[in-house]
């Protein structure tokens, strides 16, 4: 039997880590990474008096889970604000450039942002939230950021200033109604098409009473409402991911034999049943897609007409036999979203490809004008990267592992991600005596980043393409390290 993905590693360490009578008091430093699980970024305008941000910048949002308990359970977790270009090299023990920081609860998960406007580079950039737009700290250059903490079933929704610097303008920490749920995912949904401003998170539960799918909705911008729960039938929730285009929000459910798949419109107004929404949802057995697979993560396509979905591929029958899962790869599934005469997605398959072994991420690559989306998938197991081209339904990129060394390039358990496109000026050039390339961006029109985190070696690898040429994608820095 494969090892068990570490996402739901996490869950049975957590248990175990209940039983004890206490946890050590000592907090985290704040410029360390300490297992880290999810990040996001976002692009800053230029600022002529830094050399480094004189063609923009970056601000890179990280979320230390404190997955050991080495240090305190309520308050060793920490977010942190980091500007990657002037990181230091991981390494040779160079400093993370730290611009803000907070300490929050253990066990953290997936984290999202949401703001109000997208630099030119990145036009249809994901943390674009226009209906806080007008928000005074918004307006200002600021970002608000929602996760949670698994561990202390609280979700989190703090305020990032255009300086990076963290603060909590009004409630920052939402317990969660139900002890027993496990909070994890998190995705934005933000809309003024149903003619009302609509801005929340939506955050799912890996565990919860009866197998109940819960998913927990939260305003960004108000105190008063707080968490509201919401119910989607059976099967406990993974991830979710809103389609700006259609309305929908789909939402994938945690790991078990033949669970369901769902979707359903955030913007229409959900029943109330004994204090729990229950939205108009629809969907079905996610085998009826695709035989032996479980939805993991989502992204979706530039004009919203596909869903890409990370999947996990097991032997049904030995699943059947035994009620264990063998992991037998893992792969990217693609899915028409072309309505049928219910009005409803027609989930057409269009595609498999196998891409690496692992339940990780993925993340759409920023638009390529006149040319198929790219997506990146981490896998942890395989501790490897690969990049799906959409057209073709195959990987024109894979960073796998080293072979002189035999190690994975990208470091254990590689899981987090986040994309950005750059200003090809802003490419990484390393010269002939550093031991990595200099960017293939170098002397290009354009530039795309991606920032891999590896879970167990305390780094985040910077890899940068020319989006023309995603083949030669290749690790241009690390920043980073651990205790």
């Amino acid at each position: 039997m494969t090892r068990i993905p570490k996402i739901f590693a996490l869950l049975a360490f957590l248990m175990a880590a209940g039983c004890r009578d206490s946890y050590p008091s000592v907090v985290p430093p704040l410029d360390i990474l300490y297992f880290p699980v999810g990040m996001t970024v976002r692009q800053m305008p230029a600022d002529k008096t830094v050399e480094a941000r004189k063609y923009g910048w970056s601000q890179l949002v990280v979320l230390n889970s404190n997955f050991d308990l080495r240090y305190d359970e309520r308050t060793g977790g920490s977010l942190l604000v980091i500007d990657p270009d002037l990181s230091g090299e991981a390494t040779t023990g160079g400093q993370l450039a730290v611009l803000g920081s907070a300490r929050v609860a253990s066990f953290g998960g997936e984290l999202a942002m949401a703001d109000g406007r997208c630099e030119y580079l990145w036009p249809d950039c994901p943390s674009y939230c226009s209906t806080i737009a007008q928000e005074k700290e918004i307006k200002d250059g600021g970002a608000k950021l929602v996760f949670a903490s698994r561990s202390s079933n609280v979700i989190y929704r703090m305020s990032m200033a255009g300086d990076g610097s963290i603060s909590c303008n009004g409630t920052c920490s939402f317990t969660l109604p139900i002890t027993v749920l496990d909070p994890y995912g998190v995705s934005m949904v933000c809309s003024e098409r149903s003619g009302i401003k609509v801005a929340h998170a939506y955050v799912s539960q890996l565990m919860s009473a009866n197998n109940l799918g819960y998913l927990s909705k939260l305003s960004l911008v108000d105190d008063k409402t707080g968490i509201q729960p919401l119910v989607l039938g059976a099967d406990s929730t993974y991830t979710s991911v809103f389609d700006r285009v259609n309305d929908r929000l789909f939402v994938s459910s945690a790991i078990s034999i033949n669970p369901q798949f769902r979707w359903f419109n955030p913007l229409v107004t959900a029943s109330d049943v004994d204090g729990f929404l229950v939205p108009d949802y629809a969907g079905t057995f996610f085998s009826s897609f695709l035989t032996g697979a479980v939805a993991r993560d989502m992204a979706l396509s530039t004009d919203g007409k596909r869903l890409y979905v990370s999947v996990l591929l097991y032997d049904l029958t030995l699943a059947i036999q035994t009620g264990i899962l063998y992991t037998q790869g893992g792969a990217v599934a693609s899915f028409d979203l072309e309505q049928n005469v219910l009005g409803e997605p027609s989930m057409a398959l269009m595609g498999v490809a196998r891409t690496c072994l692992g339940a990780g991420q993925i993340r759409r690559l920023p638009v390529r004008y006149g040319m198929p989306d790219l997506f990146a998938v981490s896998c942890d197991l395989e501790g490897a990267l690969a990049i799906f081209d959409s057209e073709s339904h195959t990987v024109v990129r894979y960073v796998g592992h080293d072979p002189t060394t035999g190690l994975p390039v990208l470091g254990r358990y590689p899981f987090g991600l986040a994309v950005e496109p750059i200003n090809p000026l802003r490419a990484t050039r390393n010269g002939p005596t550093s031991t990595y390339p200099d960017s293939p961006c170098v002397d290009r029109i354009a530039c795309t980043r991606i920032y891999v985190g590896s879970f167990l070696d305390n780094w985040i690898n910077v890899l940068e393409l020319d989006p023309d040429w995603p083949g030669e994608a290749v690790v241009v820095k690390r920043i980073g390290r651990g205790p």
